[in-house]
């Protein structure tokens, strides 16, 4: 059995050029064109289309699933306006693909088709499935608990949502030769292989609980009984007025929400990131009724930290196997709060597995993964602000 994995990434401005060359590194490091699985993260700068045509000029036949980015993440480390491919020819791993549209009609009906279609394929032994959802289109906790219902509340469900480089405004994702939005893809892990997760975000409350009194999806009216604002009012007085003035102000992302969940480890992040003119609070995910939530702090070593930590857990996993290659899913909130140090945490990432290893990955608008990764086990949910790390190793 053996494995042969290649990364490349392209800046070349002309997306079928850019596809072509990012696609070329990678058969040149894998020795070879043959590929069961291509997975593809691209700034939306590209004219998608012309972008996977470039890059199935190359690899003519590999199945290519992927999304648009706010940024992405290859070996070589963190790049923008940019396309990074990561192409896997196995005989001892299996992927198989699905596809679920119409997130902003039925969030979950569009979560188990995807599950479903990849389910379909009997890959042997399952180890994770892999989802990149829209990240602008339908509820992203409900996307899980429609793959949930199809493999099972505590099988690994792990992945990002879709960007398109902080723009806010639409974002693709690629199934085989197809361009969507609003739309879920997913990649089922299977066969002979090992897979380690980890995740943390590196945020620490501050503060007491508060009780989410009114809320219905994402949108908070009232915390312990007041105008949800009120909550950032009282910490920091008029400059929570930003919150109204300017979405996705930068108070929201230094300063989020922590959910708590009982028995898990750690707080579930949620973003605020605007006020309505009533004073509700719009979050990047559904914040239920009766939550307890705690305001959030945190600093640059403590959001590096916290990758250590995650790619630890990661590697701790595997339980001494080899490594064949990483994916990185982190959120964009995490690159803002870096800013100019955002490559070190790559640097941490790589450092902390051991060495360099075939590394693909994005920015995203939001992260899936269980909140224990302890043998990769545990219920999944969706999360703001944290980073994933996936490491593929060899079987037993």
């Amino acid at each position: 059995m053996s494995t042969s994995l290649g990364v490349g990434i392209s800046e070349n401005p002309d997306p079928f050029a850019a596809g072509k060359q990012a696609a070329g590194a990678v058969c040149e490091q894998a020795q070879g064109n043959y590929f069961n699985l291509l997975i593809v993260f691209a700034s939306v700068k590209f004219d998608q289309q012309a972008l996977i045509r470039g890059i199935k000029s190359v690899c003519h036949n590999a199945p290519i699933i992927g999304c648009s980015s706010a940024g992405e993440i290859s070996t070589a480390g963190s790049t923008k306006d940019s396309v990074a491919i990561m192409g896997i020819n196995s005989s001892s791993a299996t992927f198989s693909t699905g596809l679920g549209c119409g997130l902003s009609q039925d969030a979950r009906a569009a979560g188990q088709r995807c599950a479903r279609e990849a389910a379909k394929a009997r890959p042997g032994k399952r180890h994770a499935f892999i989802i990149l959802p829209d990240g602008l289109s339908g509820n992203g906790a409900e996307i899980i608990r429609g793959t949930q219902e199809v493999l099972g509340t505590s099988f690994p469900i792990v992945g990002g949502s879709a960007g398109d480089d902080y723009l806010f405004q639409k974002t693709y994702q690629y199934y085989g030769d197809k361009v969507l939005s609003d739309s879920v893809v997913g990649i089922l892990l299977g066969g002979d292989i090992s897979v380690g997760i980890g995740i943390r975000h590196g945020w620490h409350a501050i503060g007491k609980a508060h009780e989410v009194t009114q809320a219905h999806g994402n949108v908070i009216e009232r915390i312990d009984g007041e105008q949800a604002l009120k909550l950032y009012q009282d910490y920091f007085g008029r400059e929570a007025e930003n919150l109204k003035d300017s979405p996705w102000a930068k108070i929201g992302t230094i300063y989020p929400l922590g959910m708590s969940i009982p028995d898990e480890e750690e707080y579930l992040i949620r973003y605020a990131y605007k006020a309505t003119d009533t004073g509700f609070l719009v979050c990047a995910a559904e914040v239920p009724q009766g939550s307890l939530v705690r305001l959030m702090i945190a600093d640059k070593d403590g959001v590096l930290n916290a990758a250590r930590e995650a790619a630890l857990k990661a590697k701790e996993a595997l339980k001494g196997r080899s490594i064949l290659a990483v994916i990185i899913f982190d959120s964009i909130a995490r690159k803002r709060v870096l800013g100019r140090i955002a490559q070190e945490e790559i640097e941490v990432i790589k450092k902390t597995l051991g060495r360099p290893y075939p590394m693909v990955g994005f920015y995203t608008y939001g992260e899936q993964a269980p909140l224990r990764a302890e043998r990769y086990a545990g219920k999944s949910y969706f999360h703001n602000e944290a980073v994933v790390v996936m490491a593929i190793g060899e079987a037993q």
